[in-house]
C-alpha cells in the first residue's frame, strides 16, 4: 500500500503571512483613486496631522524626495503634504495611528540613536540624510519599517503631483479625470 503524497505543509506562520499580505494588498487597492479624493476631503477641513507633525513630515519628505535636479519642484512647493494628510485621514486608524509617534521619533532620533545633541529639523541636509540612512539600515526591524512607511508616503504624495511629472517623463493619465484637461 502506498502512502498519499504529502502536500505543502500549512503552518500558522504561513497563514499569518498570507493574511497580512492580503490586508496590505486590499489597502493598496483602495489607494488607486486617492489624489483627487484626498484633496476634496482636505478642503472639507479633515486633517490627520497636527501642525507640528505636518512640519516634521514635510522636513523628512523633503529629504526623501530630493533628487538634486534643479528642474524638480521642492516638496513644500507642491500639494504633496496636503495629499498625504488627506490620505492618512481616510485610511484605517489602526494603520495610521503610529505615524505621529514615528515622526516624533525621527525628530528626536539624532539624540536617541546617534548620540548627537540635535533634533532632525536642526541638522543640515547631509546630517538629515545620514540620520535617515541610519533608519533605513538599522538593525531594528521596526526602524526599517518606519523608514519605509515614511518613504512610501513621501513618494506617493510627491509623485502624484502634476508639477513633478515632466521631471520623470510622465505625460499624465490617458483619460482625463475630473477637473483636468485631456
Amino acid at each position: 500500500m502506498t502512502s498519499p503524497v504529502p502536500g505543502p505543509r500549512t503552518t500558522r506562520r504561513a497563514f499569518l503571512r498570507l493574511a497580512g499580505a492580503s490586508v496590505a494588498f486590499a489597502g493598496l487597492a483602495n489607494l488607486r483613486a486617492l489624489p483627487a479624493q484626498a484633496l476634496e476631503s482636505h478642503a472639507a477641513g479633515e486633517r490627520f496631522f497636527a501642525a507640528d507633525d505636518a512640519e516634521r513630515l514635510a522636513a523628512v519628505a523633503e529629504r526623501l524626495v530630493a533628487t538634486g535636479d534643479p528642474g524638480m519642484p521642492a516638496f513644500r512647493d507642491t500639494r504633496a503634504l496636503r495629499t498625504i494628510d488627506a490620505l492618512c485621514a481616510r485610511l484605517d486608524p489602526a494603520l495610521t495611528g503610529p505615524l505621529p509617534l514615528l515622526l516624533r521619533l525621527v525628530e528626536w532620533g539624532p539624540l536617541l540613536f546617534d548620540w548627537r545633541l540635535a533634533r532632525f529639523s536642526r541638522l543640515d541636509a547631509a546630517g538629515q540624510d545620514a540620520h535617515l540612512e541610519g533608519w533605513m539600515r538599522s538593525r531594528f526591524h521596526w526602524r526599517r519599517l518606519g523608514f519605509l512607511a515614511l518613504r512610501n508616503l513621501a513618494l506617493l504624495g510627491y509623485y502624484s503631483q502634476q508639477e513633478t511629472w515632466p521631471g520623470i517623463g510622465y505625460r499624465g493619465p490617458l483619460l482625463a479625470g475630473p477637473g483636468r484637461a485631456p
